[in-house]
């Protein structure tokens, strides 16, 4: 069995970004730029006054304290300004150019005008709260990087760098499929004993949280044509499968797959819950096989499910981030695998986070994975913990 650090390296190598697409740049929200974007032109695109007051040559106040004849006003998107003539100001607002002529503008609070002079108080430093043009950006200045994903912030700087549409990876196209003849999609009243499907629903959610967009296979039931049937032909970029692929009689994902061409790159890993985890490929498609049993099939999506779609979409191979957080009650000794421990995150009384395993950790039990903040990592082997000992956790949110 490979560990977890070999299998996200021989998953990563099986990854290559998905194609690019261009899209509105209202649309760009959460999307992966393609290419580096360069602004198309300076911001701002003139020197511009800052603050709310009056533009003046600082020569004609540095040493005279006579009032200025106040000839002009200037604002937020005036175009013809004309220049300052020495001895004068103008009235300048937040955003509007700098007249040719003015090196300085004086805060409003600092002058006081009166009959069309304006004087000013002692003190001015000079160019000050002047904006220079091409001081935000310059043409041809890079405003978004390949491989970024798109925040707010970026779409606010690319649109003021003169873009409308931009090149981004598509969103990857991950294909779910559960297995198994005891699974329904919904509950039916009056059938009596029923075990509802959770696996595809969390893992359509999670796709479509990590920038993915899931496409729903439906249950295939544990009979190798029907699940032959259901495995061959998937138009996607990733595909996933629930149970089936452990060596019980009944766990016949991995000859089906195999069936259609499948290589697998590892079957297992030393990890708990989540050893019945198996990826490799399908015809140049990358199928990522998870355990049936929700917690297990949940916690190596976390680990594993993830970074491939990052990979996917052009964000690289990016393993999930770990905190640190301080013990708050004691953990038994683990076996020879590494284990995730779900728990409850608090903050102690010196505000530091702290971790407190949940008692029920059985694989099958929703409940308290809905109920848990955080996994900790107990690698394989190691012995108790007590409490204020700092661990590393892996955050749901």
């Amino acid at each position: 069995m490979l560990s977890i650090s070999e299998a996200l390296v021989s998953i990563s190598k099986a990854l290559r970004p998905v194609g690019i697409e261009a899209v509105q740049l209202d649309a760009a929200f959460g999307r992966v730029c393609a290419q580096n974007v360069s602004a198309l032109l300076d911001a701002p695109p003139f020197a511009a006054s800052a603050m709310d007051g009056y533009a003046v040559r600082f020569a004609d106040i540095a040493d005279d304290t006579s009032p200025l004849a106040c000839l002009d006003v200037v604002k937020a998107g005036d175009r013809d300004v004309a220049p300052l003539a020495p001895g004068t100001c103008a009235r300048i607002f937040t955003g509007a150019p700098i007249p040719p002529g003015a090196d300085t503008v004086v805060l409003q609070e600092q002058a006081r005008s009166e009959g069309g002079a304006v004087s000013f108080l002692a003190g001015i430093e000079r160019y000050r709260h002047i904006r220079a043009a091409g001081s935000n950006f310059r043409a041809g200045d890079v405003t978004a990087h390949a491989g970024r994903r798109l925040t707010a912030r970026d779409i606010g700087l690319l649109a003021a760098s003169g873009h409308n549409t931009l090149r981004v990876h598509r969103r990857p196209q991950a294909a779910i499929l559960s297995t198994g003849d005891e699974l329904s999609s919904r509950f039916r009243a009056g059938e009596g004993a029923q075990i509802l499907d959770a696996n595809r629903p969390a893992l359509t959610a999670l796709v479509a949280a990590w920038g993915g967009k899931p496409i729903d296979l439906g249950i295939a039931p544990d009979r190798p044509d029907a699940l032959v049937h259901a495995l061959d032909g998937v138009q996607a970029d990733l595909l996933i499968v629930t149970g089936g692929a452990s060596v019980g009689t009944f766990d016949l994902v991995r000859p089906a797959l195999e069936r259609l061409g499948f290589s697998a790159s590892f079957r297992k890993i030393r990890m708990r819950p989540g050893k019945a985890t198996m990826f490799g490929v399908l015809a140049g498609l990358p199928v990522l096989s998870l355990p049936g049993n929700a917690v297990a099939a949940l916690v190596s999506a976390l680990v594993f499910l993830k970074p491939t779609l990052s990979a996917l979409a052009g964000l690289g191979f990016e393993e999930v981030p770990r905190d640190c957080a301080v013990l708050a009650a004691p953990l038994s000794a683990v076996g020879p695998r590494d284990t995730f421990l779900r728990g409850r995150l608090d903050r102690g009384a010196d505000g530091r986070p702290t971790f407190t395993a949940m008692a029920m950790q059985d694989t099958a039990m929703l409940l308290g994975l809905a109920k848990a903040h955080a996994l900790t990592i107990r690698p394989a082997n190691a012995p108790p913990a007590q409490p204020g000992e700092m661990i590393e956790v892996i955050r749901f949110d």
